[in-house]
C-alpha cells in the first residue's frame, strides 16, 4: 500500500482543495480568506501565490515538529596571572564560535530566523562528549587550537571549552505563513507564480528544496536556503534573464531541473542547476512545437509536460532529470510528442505520474498506464471524488437538503464568528519578520465565547519577535502573527490535540465547526498540483469510477431472490454417494523437475528434484536425485524446519533447512525465477500444512528477518498444544547408532531444574571397564597454546567403575572436582539396565533398575546444565528426558515465511507486530500471510502492496604514482581497484545487477558526497595507505584515496503489512501488557518519539508524539514504562518520569557506559553502544564492536540499573539481541540464531549459547 499523500486543486473560487491517495473526497484545505491564483508543492511543504499576489507557505502532514539544534563553543585559554580566561591571543578563534572556530557564535547573536520560529527552552550546557561524561561545567581540554579534547584536565592543558546548545522549533506547523515581500510596500512587485521541487538534485544533502518565483515585473527570484528543516529559507535571489524574455511561469523538477514559460509561448530551461550551483548557469532556449503557443508546463523528474493555447497537450522526449545538471541535451530533451487530449492546465506527480484539467468540462483527468518504460501512458481518466462544500461556496446551493447529516465541516473558519478586529503597529514588521503565520489559519477550536458571540479585545502586540525570547506560559500554545498587511491572529494550539488534524492528509477536522454539505457536484478547476502526489500506476486510489463498471440497479428484483431461494433448497437434498463411483482418485501427487544442488563451496552439479504430498495424510517427502537416476538425499517434509529464499543475481535459489540430516541446509538453484517461486510457494504451502500453522500467529511468536528480506515466524503455541494434549512434556532422543565409546552428548533444551527426569536403558558390553553419565554446563573456550574447548562445570558425574568395583558421583566446579561419593556396583559386565535420575530441591536421586541407589545433594545450580553426556563401552536403547514445561528443541521449531520484506521486525505481547523497510518506512502486520512471491497461500485478506528501496555501494580506490598521480594502478598486495567497502571483494558498477525480476533500477550510478569521513569536491577521501582513517582534506602523506559510487533500486511485492504514518524510522521498540501498548522510535533524524492510541483493535494507532532528546539517537528499547536509548556516539540513556499520565517522561539521564573484556588485540576506548534490549530486571546491550553486554539490577525505583555483567565468550561477535523476560535471542555476526541458555531472576546473563536456526538472518524479535 503506498503512503498517504495529496493532490492539490483550485477552483473557479480560488480555494485550495485536496484530495488524498488514501481517501475518495476532496476537502477543502485551509480557508485563509482570500482566493489563490496558483501554488506548488512537494510532500509536506506547500507554496502558493494568494490573491494579493503575496507568496504564502503551508506546512502540513508533518509527524515530528521541525527542530533545529543551535550551537556555540565557549572558548577560553589560560594565562598565567588569571587562568582560563575569555580573553583570547590576537590569533586564536572567537570567544563564542562555531565547532571548528571560523564563525563568531555569540549567544547573544543567535536569534530565531523568523516569528514562525519559537525557541524550546534556553541555552543549556551539553554535558557529554563522544558519549563520556564531562563535569558539571561541561568543558573539555586541550593543548592548542584545534587539538584533540578530552574530559579530563591535564598540565599541559592550555585551551578549554564547552558546547552550548538551544533548540527551535518551526511553530508554524499547519498553518499559512506569509512569506516576506521583496520591498516594505508589496504592491510594488508582486508575484505571479511559485514553483518548489529540488527534493531530489543528484549528490545534494537530504532534505533539500528549489523554490523559484516569477514577479509581475518579470524578474525571477530563486529562495535561498529552503530545506525540510528551514521551510521558509532565508532571502531571495534574482536570477538574470536573457533580454526579451517576459516570462509568465515557471517550473521545477524534483531533480532541480528548471523550464521557464514566456507570455509569447516560448519556452526556456536553466542550465548547470547541480548541488553547488542551486541557480544554475545559464538560460538555453528551447523550440516550441509547430504552430503551437505553450501556455502551461511541467517538470518531473524524467519528463516534461505541456499544454498549448489550443489545449493540445505535448510531452518531451529524451529529458534525464539526473543528468540534466551536467548535460544540456538531458535538460533539453531531444523533441516534442503530441498527446491525445484537450487540457488547459498540466502537471506532473512525484513518479512522473501526470494530472490535467480538461479544456472543456474543467474536470480534472490522471494519465494512467504510465510507467518508466512507457512515460507517455495509454489513456487518461477522469478523477470522481466526492465534493465538500461549504455553505460559504456559490456551488452549495446544488446539494440536496437531503444530504447525510453526519457529514461535518473540514474548514478552519466558523462562519459565525465575530470578526476580530484590532490595532497593530506595524513600523518594523517588514525588516524583523522574514515569514510569520496568518491569522485563522491554525486548527482552532472554536470556544463558547465565541460560539455566543461575545466580543474580544485584542491588545496591541510587538511584532519586532522580541516577545519571543520570553517562556510562554503555556509553551504548547502561540499567537500567531504574520508580516505585512495582516492582523493579529488569537492565541491557538496548533499542536496540542491532534484529534483535530488528519497528519497524513493535512486535513483539519472538529465536529463542532460549521456543517458542510458532500456531493458529487461538477465543480469548475481552474489549477491542479501533482507534486505532492505519489501514485502508484498498478494500484491507483479509489479516484475512479470507469462506465463500464455502471451499477446494476436491477439487484433487488424478484427473480434474483428466488434463484437464490431454489438454491439453498438444493443444497439441503440428501444424496447417497454410495451408489456413485470416485471422481478423482484420493491418492496423492508428485512434482518434479530439472535444478542444481549449490554445495558448501558454492560450486553446483546437476540433479532431479521430486516431491511427493498427500494432502490426506498429511505427509510429504522431498527427494533429489542425481542425473543417472540414483537418490542423492530424501526426507521427510515435516522434518523441515524453514524455506527461505537465497537467490544470487541470475541464480534463483531457495534454501531448505533439514536439522536431522547431515546437510541441515539443502540449497537449490532452479532454470528460472518464475520456477523458483512457484516451488518456494508449494513447499511454503505443504510445510504449513503439515506442521499446522497459517494464518496470524499468536502472541508468543518469535520473528525473524533474513539477510534477504523475507520474514520469518515461529510459534510455539501449536507444539505446547500438542504437548498438553498428551499430559506430559517429554523428549525421546534418537540414540540408534551411535557410538556411545566415543561419547553421545545431546542438549537438554530446558536445562535440569527441580523436577526434571533423565532415563537411560541399554546394555553394557563384556569387556566395559567404565562408563559415566555427566549432566553438564555449556563448552567454554579457553585460550592457552591455542583457542580450546572445555567443559569447566559439571553439576553431576555418574561413573560406574568396573575395573575399581565402585560407582563415583562427583561434582566439577570452575575446572576442578570435588571430593567423590563411593557406592558399591549396582550392575555387572553385559547386563541390561535402566537408569533413572531425578533432580528434586535438595539433589539428585539415582535409581538403577527400579531400585533407589543413591542420592546426590546440589553442589551446583540445576539450572545451570545445559547437556548430558555418555560415554562408554555400551549400548544404549532409549533416551528420555522428561521436564516441568513443554519440550521444543530447534529441530522441532518450524519457522513460517509470513510475506513481504522488511529489514526489522518488533512484536510485543498483544499480538500487535511492527516492522521497518530498509527505506526506513514504518509498517504494521495486519494478521494475514502471503502475498508476493507466497500468491495464493491462505486469504487476501489483508494482503497489501509493499514497496522498499535499497542503495547498492562500490568503492572506487586509487593509489598515488610519483610520475603520474592518482591512478587505477595498485600494487600487487592492495585491494581491487573496484571494491566494496572491505576491500576484499571485487564490485563493479557494470557487473552489479538485481537480485530478481521483482526489482528495478530507479537512478543512475552517482557519486556519494556524504560518505563518513568527510569528501572533496569530486567525492574523493584520503589516507596514508589501505585501510586507514579516512578524511576529506588530502594531506602530503596520503597516498591512497577512495570514493564511493551509490546506485538506488526498488522491489514491488506484496505482503501482510499496511503502511503507519509517513515518518522515518531508524528504530522501534514495542512493548504490551493486559491493558496498555507501549510504542517508541527513533526517526531518521535522530528523534525519540512515541506512538499514541496503539491497541490490539487498533495496531497502528494514531499519531506521533515528539519528545525532546539531548543528542542524536540511534536505537531505542521499552518495557514497563523503562525507556533506554542509545546516542548517536554510542552513549545510553534512560527516560525518567515516564508514567501512565504522561507517557513522554520528564528528562534524560546519562547511564555509565559498559566497561568489558573485548576480544584479542581490540582497543578498550571508544567502544560504544549500537542498540539495547530491555526486559524486567536487566538490559542487553550489543556494543559497536560486536560485544554484548548486560546491566544487571534494573527496576522501576532504579532505571538505569546497578551493575554490568560480561559474557565469557566475547570473542564471537554478533549483531543484534533482543530479550524478554527470560528469554534472550541474538543473531551472531555470521548471521546465525542463538538462545541463551540458563538464564534466570539470580543469573541474568545466563550460562551459554545454543544454536537454533543456521541460516544468514540480520533480526529477531522476542518480545512477545
Amino acid at each position: 500500500m503506498s503512503s498517504n499523500s495529496l493532490l492539490f486543486s483550485i477552483n473557479n473560487e480560488g480555494k485550495v482543495y485536496a484530495l488524498s491517495t488514501n481517501g475518495s473526497c476532496w476537502r477543502e484545505f485551509m480557508y485563509l480568506g482570500l482566493e489563490f491564483k496558483t501554488l506548488s508543492a512537494v510532500p509536506h511543504f506547500l507554496w502558493a501565490v494568494g490573491g494579493d499576489r503575496q507568496i504564502y507557505l503551508h506546512v502540513h502532514g508533518l509527524e515530528i515538529p521541525i527542530r533545529v539544534k543551535e550551537e556555540s563553543y565557549e572558548n577560553e585559554r589560560w594565562l598565567p596571572l588569571e587562568g582560563f580566561s575569555g580573553r583570547m591571543l590576537p590569533t586564536d578563534r572567537y570567544h563564542f564560535s562555531s565547532q571548528d572556530g571560523t564563525k563568531d557564535r555569540s549567544i547573544d547573536c543567535i536569534r530565531l530566523p523568523s516569528m514562525a520560529w519559537q525557541w524550546e527552552g534556553d541555552w543549556q550546557l551539553e554535558l557529554t562528549l563522544d558519549g563520556q561524561p564531562l563535569d558539571h561545567d561541561g568543558w573539555s581540554y586541550a593543548v592548542d587550537f584545534p587539538a584533540q579534547f578530552g574530559p579530563v584536565k591535564q598540565w599541559k592543558s592550555c585551551v578549554r571549552r564547552r558546547k552550548w546548545i538551544r533548540y527551535r522549533k518551526f511553530s508554524a506547523m499547519n498553518s499559512w505563513c506569509a512569506i516576506a515581500p521583496l520591498h516594505k510596500d508589496p504592491t510594488q512587485e508582486p508575484f505571479i507564480d511559485v514553483s518548489i521541487g529540488g527534493n531530489h538534485i543528484p549528490y545534494c544533502s537530504p532534505g533539500s528544496l528549489s523554490v523559484w518565483a516569477i514577479t509581475a515585473q518579470g524578474r525571477v527570484m530563486y529562495r535561498s536556503g529552503v530545506s525540510t528543516t528551514s521551510p521558509e529559507g532565508l532571502k531571495w535571489i534574482n536570477v538574470s534573464i536573457p533580454p526579451n524574455c517576459d516570462i509568465k511561469q515557471i517550473s521545477v523538477g524534483p531533480t532541480g531541473l528548471v523550464w521557464a514559460l514566456l507570455w509569447s509561448g516560448r519556452a526556456i530551461i536553466r542550465k548547470g542547476i547541480t548541488k553547488d550551483s542551486p541557480t544554475g548557469e545559464a538560460w538555453l532556449e528551447v523550440k516550441s512545437p509547430n504552430e503551437a503557443k505553450l501556455s502551461v508546463i511541467s517538470v518531473g523528474h524524467n519528463v516534461v509536460w505541456a499544454v498549448s493555447s489550443d489545449t493540445r497537450v505535448w510531452f518531451r522526449k529524451g529529458i534525464d532529470g539526473n543528468a540534466a545538471g551536467t548535460s544540456e541535451s538531458a535538460a533539453m530533451g531531444s523533441g516534442w510528442l503530441e498527446v491525445n487530449g484537450n487540457m488547459v492546465h498540466i502537471s506532473v506527480g512525484i513518479n512522473d505520474q501526470v494530472f490535467a484539467i480538461g479544456g472543456s468540462n474543467k474536470s480534472i483527468y490522471w494519465r494512467s498506464g504510465i510507467t518508466p518504460a512507457e512515460l507517455t501512458g495509454k489513456r487518461w481518466r477522469m478523477v470522481q471524488a466526492n465534493m465538500q462544500v461549504s455553505r460559504t461556496s456559490s456551488s452549495a446551493s446544488i446539494i440536496s437538503s437531503a444530504s447525510n447529516q453526519k457529514h461535518q465541516s473540514l474548514n478552519l473558519l466558523n462562519e459565525n464568528t465575530t470578526e476580530l478586529k484590532s490595532n497593530i503597529n506595524l513600523r518594523n514588521s517588514w525588516e524583523e519578520s522574514h515569514s510569520a503565520p496568518i491569522e485563522n489559519t491554525l486548527p482552532l477550536k472554536p470556544s463558547k465565547e465565541l460560539k455566543q458571540k461575545t466580543s474580544m479585545n485584542v491588545e496591541n502586540i510587538d511584532l519586532t519577535g522580541k516577545s519571543y525570547e520570553t517562556t510562554l506560559k503555556n509553551p504548547r500554545a502561540w499567537s500567531p502573527v504574520r508580516s505585512v498587511g495582516s492582523v493579529v491572529g488569537m492565541e491557538a494550539q496548533p499542536d496540542s490535540d491532534s484529534s483535530v488534524f488528519d497528519l497524513d492528509s493535512g486535513m483539519y477536522f472538529d465536529e463542532e465547526v460549521s456543517q458542510t454539505a458532500w456531493g458529487t457536484c461538477d465543480t469548475a478547476w481552474s489549477f491542479v498540483d501533482a507534486g505532492a502526489c505519489l501514485v502508484d500506476a498498478i494500484q491507483p486510489p479509489n479516484w475512479f469510477t470507469d462506465s463500464q463498471n455502471v451499477h446494476n440497479t436491477d439487484i433487488v428484483a424478484k427473480w434474483r431472490f428466488q434463484i437464490l431461494d431454489d438454491l439453498k433448497v438444493r443444497n439441503t437434498l440428501n444424496i447417497d454417494l454410495t451408489k456413485f463411483g470416485v471422481a478423482i482418485e484420493e491418492k496423492g501427487w508428485t512434482r518434479s523437475c530439472e535444478a542444481r544442488l549449490v554445495n558448501t563451496n558454492n560450486t553446483s552439479e546437476d540433479c532431479i528434484i521430486s516431491l511427493y504430498w498427500h494432502s490426506l495424510e498429511n505427509t510429504g517427502t522431498l527427494s533429489v536425485f542425481q542425473p543417472d537416476g540414483t537418490i542423492k538425499y530424501i526426507f521427510n517434509l515435516g522434518e523441515v524446519t524453514s524455506i527461505t529464499t537465497s537467490s544470487e543475481p541470475g541464480n534463483p535459489r531457495i534454501s531448505i533447512t533439514i536439522p536431522t540430516q547431515n546437510t541441515q541446509i539443502l540449497k537449490i538453484q532452479f532454470i528460472s525465477e518464475m520456477e523458483q517461486e512457484e516451488w518456494l510457494n508449494v513447499l511454503v504451502d505443504i510445510t504449513s500444512q503439515i506442521h499446522g500453522v497459517s494464518g496470524r500467529p499468536s502472541v508468543s511468536s518469535i520473528w525473524v528477518v533474513t539477510n534477504s528480506g523475507d520474514v520469518l515466524n515461529w510459534d510455539p503455541a501449536p507444539a505446547q498444544l500438542m504437548a498438553e494434549k498428551s499430559g506430559s512434556y517429554t523428549k525421546e532422543f534418537q540414540v540408534f547408532g551411535k557410538d556411545i565409546q566415543k561419547g553421545f552428548m545431546t542438549t537438554l533444551h530446558n536445562n535440569f531444574p527441580s523436577g526434571s527426569t533423565l532415563k537411560i536403558s541399554g546394555c553394557l558390553f563384556d569387556d566395559i571397564n567404565r562408563f559415566h553419565i555427566n549432566l553438564q554446563g555449556p563448552e567454554i573456550q579457553k585460550q592457552r597454546h591455542k583457542i580450546e574447548s572445555e567443559v569447566t562445570e559439571i553439576p553431576f558425574h555418574f561413573n560406574m567403575r568396573f575395573d575399581e568395583g565402585v560407582v563415583v558421583c562427583n561434582t566439577k566446579k570452575s575446572g576442578q572436582w570435588g571430593v567423590e561419593d563411593r557406592y558399591q556396583l549396582p550392575l555387572k559386565p553385559g547386563q541390561e539396565f535402566t537408569i533413572k535420575i531425578i533432580c528434586d530441591e535438595s539433589g539428585f536421586t539415582v535409581i538403577v533398575n527400579d531400585t533407589n541407589f543413591c542420592s546426590f545433594k546440589h553442589r551446583l545450580s540445576p539450572e545451570t546444565i545445559t547437556s548430558v553426556l555418555v560415554m562408554g563401552n555400551l549400548k544404549l536403547y532409549t533416551m528420555e528426558y522428561c521436564s516441568t514445561s513443554v519440550i521444543i528443541g530447534p529441530d522441532e521449531m518450524f519457522w513460517q515465511l509470513m510475506g513481504g520484506f522488511l529489514r526489522k521486525v518488533e512484536c510485543c505481547s498483544n499480538t500487535v507486530v511492527w516492522g521497518i523497510s530498509h527505506d526506513h518506512r514504518a509498517w504494521v502486520y495486519t494478521g494475514g500471510w502471503g502475498g508476493g512471491i507466497l500468491k495464493g497461500l491462505g486469504s487476501n485478506e489483508g494482503i497489501h502492496s509493499m514497496t522498499d528501496t535499497q542503495t547498492y555501494c562500490v568503492y572506487e580506490n586509487q593509489r598515488w604514482n610519483p610520475l603520474t598521480g592518482y591512478t587505477s594502478t595498485g600494487l600487487p598486495t592492495d585491494r581491487y581497484m573496484w571494491s566494496d567497502v572491505t576491500g576484499k571483494h571485487k564490485r563493479t558498477r557494470e557487473h552489479t545487477k538485481l537480485l530478481s525480476r521483482h526489482w528495478h533500477w530507479i537512478s543512475e550510478w552517482m557519486i556519494d558526497y556524504s560518505t563518513p569521513g568527510g569528501v572533496d569536491n569530486d567525492g574523493w577521501q584520503y589516507a596514508t595507505d589501505f585501510p586507514a582513517p579516512y578524511h576529506g582534506k588530502k594531506i602530503f602523506t596520503d597516498c591512497v584515496r577512495r570514493r564511493r559510487w551509490y546506485r538506488k533500486a526498488q522491489i514491488h511485492t506484496e505482503g501482510p503489512w499496511i503502511r503507519a504514518g509517513s515518518t522515518a524510522l531508524l528504530d522501534i521498540s514495542l512493548w504490551a501488557n493486559d491493558k496498555e501498548i507501549s510504542v517508541w522510535a527513533v526517526t531518521l533524524g535522530g528523534d525519540a518519539i512515541y506512538r499514541t492510541g496503539v491497541t490490539a483493535a487498533t495496531p497502528a494507532g494514531l499519531h506521533w508524539e515528539h519528545v525532546n532528546s539531548p543528542q542524536s539517537l540511534i536505537a531505542i528499547s521499552t518495557y514497563n514504562n523503562i525507556i533506554w536509548a542509545v546516542g548517536r556516539k554510542g552513549e545510553l540513556y534512560c527516560r525518567e518520569g515516564v508514567t501512565k499520565e504522561n507517557p513522554g517522561g520528564v528528562s534524560w539521564r546519562l547511564i555509565e557506559a559498559p566497561k568489558c573484556n573485548y576480544p584479542y588485540g581490540q582497543n578498550k576506548t571508544g567502544i560504544g553502544a549500537k542498540l539495547v534490549s530491555l526486559t524486567m530486571s536487566s538490559a542487553w546491550v550489543l556494543l559497536a564492536n560486536g560485544i554484548l553486554a548486560v546491566r544487571t539490577d534494573i527496576s522501576p525505583m532504579q532505571q538505569a540499573g546497578k551493575h554490568w555483567k560480561y559474557l565469557t565468550d566475547c570473542d564471537i561477535t554478533y549483531k543484534h539481541v533482543s530479550c524478554m523476560g527470560q528469554e534472550v535471542w541474538a543473531v551472531r555476526g555470521d548471521g546465525t540464531l542463538h538462545r541463551r541458555l540458563g538464564v534466570t531472576a539470580d543469573n541474568v546473563a545466563g550460562i551459554a549459547w545454543q544454536q537454533i536456526l543456521n541460516i544468514p538472518l540480520v533480526y529477531v524479535s522476542v518480545r512477545g
